[in-house]
């Protein structure tokens, strides 16, 4: 099973350009009350948002309009661990995330039909080595890992 929800990163000034700045995952702990953070550098801005906070839609449902509280959120996020952007630019927007119960990825391949889906939000981090997995399964070299195959788990 799918889960697809609204989510909402925004993009922040950094306060210094030049700077790149690497990606993040900042798991939930006894430090951070969300259910996490993620962020990296964009030609927008410092992105970063929280790890499947939004609410669940479908194509019918979804209105693309940030919510305050959440902008609220990562302001205060970014006001107490990220000191190169500038709180007081900020632009949210809203993207999807589809994720299974598992927060695992689907990968795999049924007859001449090649599926990959459900990222969970974090399938950025593994763009390489999916993309690898994907292209072999495309040409048949390899079977999918049991834990991303389709079907129930």
């Amino acid at each position: 099973t799918l889960r697809t929800t609204q989510e909402q990163p925004a993009h922040f000034a950094p306060l210094d350009p030049g700077v790149e700045w690497p990606s993040f995952v900042h798991h939930t702990g006894a430090e951070l009350e969300t259910a996490g953070i993620y962020g990296l550098g964009s030609e927008d801005g410092i992105k970063i948002g929280e790890h499947a906070t939004g609410p669940v839609v479908t194509p019918q449902t979804r209105d693309y309009t940030p919510g305050v509280d959440g902008e609220q959120r990562l302001v205060e996020y970014a006001e107490s661990w990220l000191p190169g952007v500038d709180t007081t630019r900020v632009e949210s927007l809203t993207c999807l995330y589809t994720s299974t119960p598992d927060s695992n990825f689907v990968i795999d391949r049924v007859g001449a039909v090649t599926v990959a889906a459900g990222f969970s939000g974090h399938g950025f981090k593994f763009g390489p080595a999916l993309g690898e997995l994907v292209a072999d399964l495309v040409d048949g070299t390899t079977l999918a890992p049991e834990v991303f195959r389709l079907g129930e788990r």
